[in-house]
């Protein structure tokens, strides 16, 4: 062979090896502990990291982050002046967007993307609103990947600010709810050639154990599985190398069989606690231990008497001084942990509670984004504490 061509020919060999590592390097990891897929992050988004053994947010430019803002800015009946509310925001301290963040604030600052119209099983919808579906049809698979995909293009120009993805909203997972209805009930009642009545009577067969309830914990983990898997692998398709903390689950929502099912698709856990007054430690501890991921407090606020205002909530505090002095408690302990990695609270003004609900849902901000005294000087002083307690790298 001629020197000429035998250098032509190594120079080809070296130019495949480098493309070949180069596309290995975007693909997914496979995690053999949780059987699915481990996407590597990308700088140029937000990821995690440990730091002195405790999970912090890392922005795309490689600083640690504590996420704490509002959530529901988008809600219409807010009618917020946008550009004010982000003023309002920064000038308290606040570095962040909740759920529910709508278009003009996305390249504000960070956000937290999330749907819930996908399965409207939220438990807050009441019982002729909530809507299962038969997630062992392909047509529904297909249905739910499509709007996985639109809502990953809708943050695509804003995706470094996305801080992660969030689901379905308080779904009404557990076989015994306030509702009165589950999904195993609604795949055993549907027609004997739908898909799903054809998956629960394979499982039928293959059952062991005993019937009752057992059974259909047993089955609400497989639709769990088929669920988690479609949504997981459609998010990880459309917006790969951003965090994903999956479902948004209250206490009363979490059933562990199934969230250990979502599992191998997040990063994270999305809770929404209780408004109560002091953190529950030894119930986010039991979460951490069962999940062993850093968990964002999504939606949280302490609600306080408001003059006639019909604020319904778990014990009222006094009035926002006294919101105030246990709301920057509650952060302070979530600072504390080694694992809370956000806290955002619910809803910027007051406005009403929605689905036909009576009462208030009352808001960070007074009328015209004014001042609740007492509040704002505590939020002030509790972002300024999680300022300082952020390490610099």
């Amino acid at each position: 062979m001629h020197p000429r061509q035998r250098r032509f020919l190594q120079g080809g060999l070296l130019l495949g090896a480098a493309i070949l590592v180069a596309l290995n390097a975007n693909l997914p990891e496979a995690d053999a502990q949780s059987g699915g897929l481990k996407p590597r992050k990308s700088p140029e988004n937000f990821s995690l990291t440990k730091i002195d053994g405790r999970h912090w947010l890392l922005t795309p430019d490689g600083r640690p982050f504590f996420a704490h803002g509002i959530t529901h800015a988008g809600n219409r009946n807010a009618n917020l002046d946008f550009q004010n509310f982000s003023q309002a925001c920064k000038e308290l301290g606040f570095n962040a967007y909740g759920y529910g963040c709508p278009t003009q604030l996305r390249s504000d600052m960070p956000y937290v993307a999330s749907w819930n119209h996908l399965v409207p099983i939220s438990y807050y919808r009441g019982r002729n609103g909530i809507k299962f579906v038969d997630v062992f049809d392909a047509k529904v698979e297909a249905r739910l990947e499509a709007g996985v995909k639109a809502y990953c293009l809708v943050n695509a120009k804003t995706s470094q600010n996305v801080i992660g993805y969030c689901w379905t909203d308080l779904g009404t997972w557990p076989l015994k709810n306030n509702v009165g209805k589950n999904w195993v009930d609604y795949i055993r009642g549907l027609p004997e050639d739908a898909p799903g009545r054809q998956a629960y009577q394979k499982f039928l067969r293959a059952w062991m154990g005993d019937g009752g309830k057992a059974r259909d914990q047993g089955f609400l983990r497989l639709i769990a599985r088929e669920y988690f898997r479609i949504i997981g692998e459609a998010q990880r398709k459309h917006a790969p190398d951003h965090l994903v903390f999956g479902d948004r689950f209250a206490f009363n929502t979490l059933d562990p069989d199934v969230v250990k099912e979502m599992l191998p698709y997040v990063d994270g856990i999305a809770i929404q606690p209780p408004f109560h007054g002091q953190f529950p430690k030894k119930k986010f501890d039991e979460i951490h231990k069962l999940t062993k991921k850093p968990i964002l407090i999504c939606d949280f606020a302490i609600r306080f008497k408001d003059g006639e205002k019909d604020i319904r909530s778990w014990k009222p505090a006094a009035d926002s001084v006294a919101a105030g002095k246990a709301y920057a408690e509650y952060v302070q302990a979530a600072l504390q942990t080694d694992y809370v990695v956000g806290v955002f609270w619910c809803n910027p003004v007051d406005t009403t509670k929605g689905f036909g609900k009576p009462g208030v849902k009352q808001g960070f901000f007074g009328k015209g984004l004014t001042e609740r005294p007492g509040l704002h000087q505590s939020v002030k002083k509790v972002n300024a504490y999680r300022e300082g307690l952020t390490p610099k790298k």
